[in-house]
């Protein structure tokens, strides 16, 4: 599956759970940290501790003390109040 399908990573420890767009989940051993290096460069951020977004698949920011990225899969992914500031310079580009 291409990268670009990935909708959203969310940590479950030292496992990593990816949900696409055609709402198939894969879990990987592999902690979040290592996706987040990997993806960032194209256009992912880490939005909390424990999720990393696609911004291509994000549709809207529900504001907040941190807010909600609103996934095109429906999900609603909480921003920590600690990464907004940067999160939305970078989501302002989609």
């Amino acid at each position: 599956m291409p990268v670009q399908s990935i909708v959203r990573c969310e940590s479950t420890g030292n496992y990593t759970k990816i949900f696409f767009t055609d709402r198939k989940q894969l879990l990987v051993s592999k902690p979040l940290k290592e996706f987040e290096e990997l993806l960032t460069d194209i256009d992912f951020f880490r939005v909390h501790n424990s999720h990393l977004i696609n911004l291509q698949q994000m549709e809207s920011y529900i504001r907040g003390e941190g807010g909600f990225a609103l996934m095109s899969d429906g999900t609603q992914v909480e921003v920590s109040r600690r990464r907004k500031s940067d999160f939305l310079k970078k989501a302002v580009q989609f």
